[in-house]
């Protein structure tokens, strides 16, 4: 009997084909050995070994069952948590987005204002500096009137009391119009 021959025996008598070959491990096969001998071999590995080992083998499937329903609960909660993540970023993103809008427009508003505020401004100083020459004008004007009234007092001044009174009213008609 070869080996692949004894780990089907084993197999069809409800071996693993891992114990079987553990089992199998210290038979030469070179000396073509029958089933008795065969039998003898494993026999050590039989009963309450192999039923341990099947034993630790089931535990051992147990945990790894276990161990992947452990990863597959964790990568849900992961995998909900990304999700939760990224609707949070774009909820937050686009709040964000329509207060930069917000911001934007607003922004355009107040640039708008601000350039009418300027165009007002200069305007306004235009008039300013036109009211400023018609100032300085009408100044130069009512000191011209000064002048020539006091000019004129001074030279009334020098007449008699009935010439005084003369051109006094003169002087009161020619600057009431």
């Amino acid at each position: 009997m070869n080996k692949s021959q004894a780990i089907k025996l084993l197999e069809s008598e409800g071996w693993t084909q891992a114990d079987a070959k553990r089992a199998l491990e210290l038979i030469n096969f070179n000396t073509n050995p029958d089933e008795i001998t065969i039998r003898r071999a494993i026999s050590s590995f039989a009963g309450s070994e192999l039923n341990n080992r099947q034993r630790l083998q089931a535990a051992q499937k147990g945990l790894v069952t276990k161990k992947n329903k452990e990863i597959e609960r964790t990568h849900q909660e992961y995998s909900t948590k990304v999700d939760q993540l990224n609707k949070y970023q774009k909820q937050e993103r686009e709040k964000y987005e329509a207060e930069i809008q917000r911001l934007s427009d607003r922004n355009q508003s107040l640039e708008l204002q601000f350039q009418t505020i300027t165009s007002q401004n200069n305007e306004l100083i235009q008039i300013n500096d036109s009211l400023k020459k018609d100032n300085k004008a009408l100044k130069n004007l009512i000191d011209a009137i000064k002048l020539k009234l006091a000019i004129d007092v001074k030279r009334i001044l020098q007449y008699e009391d009935s010439e005084i009174r003369k051109a006094l009213i003169h002087i009161f008609k020619s600057t009431l119009g």
